[in-house]
């Protein structure tokens, strides 16, 4: 093949892939006006076909820094996707003790320089920073508000960004709610019914948030970590009022809920459980298919 005609075609490959990264970069950035003032802010969920879980990176552009959500697998996908937009990654979050796949936290964490957090009274084997309910996080410009959200685990956390859009992990899927039984020591009804009264009060304060909220859940349809999600990873506060049934139900019936058609639990939940609160080795415990 010719020289030039191979010169052409490596630069209109070349151009392609800086048009590609360009596009990525531009869908990833998200604008809005409030009372005047411009925010802009890097968002991008990662969907993990595995387990149906989801991450999260929210950047500030301005000041070049970004906070991970719920991270799993390899740190590389999140570094990659940093570097892609100029940012530094100075927090890793995760929304509360994983049961269903292994945390990528603390060794993206390690990787970046930085502790991970969990929510307040998580019993794990590792140096953490906590997480209050009200504490909030300054990712440059951007205001990430913790709200303590027990039930699915005593620990979990949901966050909200910017009075704009919440991760809610374990606690709001689209058309579903998290599940209350995930534990490693055995739970009697009575137990149950606590947790799932914390739950349910945990929801009441979500559907507090005004309508237009955005939802950002940890998982979607196909997760064992609820009955009936939605395969859709986005919702609104609005829609889910509206839309998803759990939340119709009041305290009694909520309760009857959560502890009747009880799904199995996820796959190797035992050692995933264990691993994620430090008492295990992850990497020695589990193939590398395991960790995506």
């Amino acid at each position: 093949m010719p020289r030039v005609l191979l010169s052409v075609i490596r630069e209109r490959v070349l151009f392609k892939r800086t048009l590609d990264k360009l596009k990525s970069v531009e869908q990833d950035t998200r604008v809005r006006r409030v009372f005047g003032k411009v925010k802009r802010v890097i968002f991008r969920q990662f969907l993990h076909e595995q387990h149906s879980c989801a991450s999260y990176l929210i950047g500030c552009p301005s000041r070049g820094v970004a906070a991970i959500v719920d991270p799993q697998g390899e740190p590389s996908e999140y570094l990659s996707a940093t570097e892609q937009h100029g940012l530094r990654i100075i927090e890793v979050i995760d929304s509360h003790v994983h049961a269903d796949h292994l945390s990528g936290a603390r060794e993206l964490a390690e990787r970046v320089g930085a502790t991970p957090r969990l929510g307040a009274g998580a019993d794990v084997g590792f140096d953490h920073n906590p997480l209050s309910d009200g504490d909030v996080v300054e990712i440059g410009n951007r205001r990430i508000r913790v709200i303590h959200t027990p039930g699915h685990t005593p620990e979990h956390v949901c966050l909200l960004v910017d009075d704009w859009f919440v991760l809610t992990g374990d606690t709001l899927f689209v058309g579903d709610v998290g599940r209350v039984d995930l534990t490693l020591q055995e739970a009697d009804d009575d137990e149950l019914r606590i947790r799932a009264k914390r739950l349910y009060g945990s929801l009441q304060r979500l559907l507090g948030l005004p309508d237009e909220t955005e939802v950002y859940p940890g998982h979607y349809a196909g997760s064992s970590c609820g009955r009936g999600m939605d395969g859709k990873a986005i919702s609104t506060i609005g829609r889910e009022i509206r839309t998803n049934r759990a939340l119709s139900l009041d305290l009694e019936d909520f309760v009857a809920f959560q502890l009747s058609d009880v799904p199995p639990l996820p796959d190797d939940f035992d050692h995933i459980k264990r691993a994620n609160l430090g008492s295990g080795d992850p990497k020695k415990e589990h193939t590398p298919s395991d960790r995506i």
